[in-house]
């Protein structure tokens, strides 16, 4: 499977991806962490959310990466940061400008950490309400 990657006119300067963010979205099949999925698997929709994170927080530079799927959570590269290894943002996209933040992780290392375990969590209780 191919995903889709913001081209160096999209991202800010001088921004790069973390290796592992790079890592896990070119691998053969992309790592399943429902209830998180990766804005990447659909090219327009990772537009859409670009776009629309411009818009509607103009005086932050943030990249969307990965969307909640039964809510507007989305979370977002620091594109102020330029060091690869940026901060990651929990978005509530279409809050008002100031009201929109959720956190906070140091990196997407971190917040893998964290997706994997709501992950484990969220499918469990999904299979216990079969």
């Amino acid at each position: 499977m191919s995903c889709y990657i913001y081209s160096l006119d999209e991202l800010p300067k001088g921004f790069k991806f973390p290796r592992t963010f790079l890592e896990i979205i070119n691998q053969e099949v992309i790592l399943d962490l429902d209830p998180w999925w990766f804005l990447c698997e659909f090219e327009k929709f990772a537009k859409y959310w670009l776009l629309e994170m411009k818009n509607q927080y103009p005086t932050r530079k943030l990249i969307p990466f990965a969307k909640l799927s039964y809510s507007d959570d989305i979370v977002c590269f620091d594109g102020d940061d330029t060091s690869g290894d940026p901060k990651v943002f929990y978005v509530h996209a279409f809050a008002s400008a100031g009201w929109e933040d959720r956190g906070y992780t140091d990196n997407f290392t971190e917040w893998l950490k964290i997706a994997r375990l709501e992950s484990a969590r969220y499918k469990a209780e999904q299979a216990n309400d079969e």
